[in-house]
């Protein structure tokens, strides 16, 4: 009897620790369960995280992308701005540059044109670009040339002449070349360039008009019994003024012209 009161002690005991054991077990599959619950909340916060970060990416090249269109558009109030200035110069450094954006804006306005406003703002860009060029040609056609009437002999009138151009002509060259390397994109600037020709011309013609036709008298006087020294002497200065001519040509412009056919 002893003994049985004995092991039903130990059978007690033995029954607390199962209890125990059973109670710890609870709790650690109930911590179990949590851990996995805050693993996977914690896994989902941080793909949600993911998730926002990518769209903020997302967000921030779109706003570029977005104010990188707008800036074509923003650039044209810029560009007014300085074309309505009274101090604007075409041969300041900020024109050509200012020219070189202007193409831009109009390049992509031109691929994009899908609705009436981009129509609209293509027109006011165009209309700006003919300001400028405007204000090109006028720029070109004002050469410091001299009154061909004040000049008192035909030699001393071709060398006042063509050294008074080929002093002018770095004025204007650089902005010729601009409108020339854009004559073959758009139509305006090929007018444009046709209406500085034919200016360049008509102040050539003006100038040596007098001369070459006093030339030629003189030399029908000096020659008038012998035709044969009149062509030759008449052909060898015709030559002469020719290549003076497409020499003085080449000093303002980088391209031919028809005009001098």
């Amino acid at each position: 009897r002893q003994m049985r009161d004995y092991l039903s002690g130990f059978q007690e005991q033995c029954d607390a620790i199962l209890n125990d054991v059973n109670s710890a077990l609870q709790h650690l599959e109930s911590l179990q369960k949590q851990y996995l619950f805050v693993s996977t909340k914690t896994g989902t916060l941080h793909e949600a995280c993911e998730q926002l970060l990518k769209e903020q990416s997302e967000l921030v090249d779109l706003a570029e992308n977005i104010q990188q269109k707008l800036s074509y558009f923003n650039e044209l109030e810029n560009i007014n701005t300085k074309l309505n200035s009274p101090t604007l110069s075409v041969n300041s450094e900020g024109f050509i540059p200012m020219l070189a954006k202007l193409d831009d804006c109009i390049a992509y306005i031109s691929s994009h044109v899908s609705n009436s406003l981009l129509v609209l703002n293509l027109s006011k860009f165009k209309l700006s670009a003919q300001l400028c060029w405007g204000a090109v040609g006028g720029t070109a056609s004002k050469l410091d040339i001299a009154d061909p009437s004040a000049v008192p002999n035909s030699d001393n009138a071709f060398t006042l002449f063509y050294v008074k151009f080929r002093a002018a002509a770095p004025k204007v060259r650089t902005l010729i070349e601009q409108v020339e390397q854009r004559s073959e994109k758009m139509p305006e600037y090929q007018q444009v360039l046709n209406e500085i020709h034919q200016c360049y011309l008509d102040q050539r013609e003006l100038l040596l008009g007098p001369s070459i036709a006093s030339t030629v008298t003189e030399l029908t006087s000096q020659n008038n019994r012998d035709h044969c020294a009149l062509v030759r002497s008449g052909c060898a200065f015709m030559v002469h003024v020719c290549q003076d001519e497409h020499q003085l040509y080449n000093e303002f412009f980088t391209k031919p012209t028809p005009k001098l056919e």
